[in-house]
């Protein structure tokens, strides 16, 4: 979502540092908050994939992310999620 919403102006990254400086700088504080539980929790996930609480979690904030993005875009990303 941060490499589409750059990408309207052009911008590209290089490293996973340049789309967190992005996203902090151009996008609200509560939408960089879940997206860092996202980007925190998958290395959890990924070694402890039993963790339900976590990724409970990671897919509400993965929800609160697709509709800021919705309305940001005027586009429906996905239906049913």
């Amino acid at each position: 979502m941060i490499e589409a919403d750059a990408a309207k102006n052009n911008k590209h990254f290089g490293t996973h540092s340049d789309r967190q400086e992005y996203s902090n700088k151009n996008l609200p504080v509560n939408v960089n908050r879940a997206m860092r539980k996202i980007w925190f929790a998958c290395g959890d996930l990924g070694y402890d994939g039993t963790n339900g609480k976590r990724a409970k979690s990671v897919m509400e904030n993965l929800n609160f992310i697709i509709n800021f993005f919705n309305k940001r875009f005027s586009e429906q990303i996905e239906k049913n999620i």
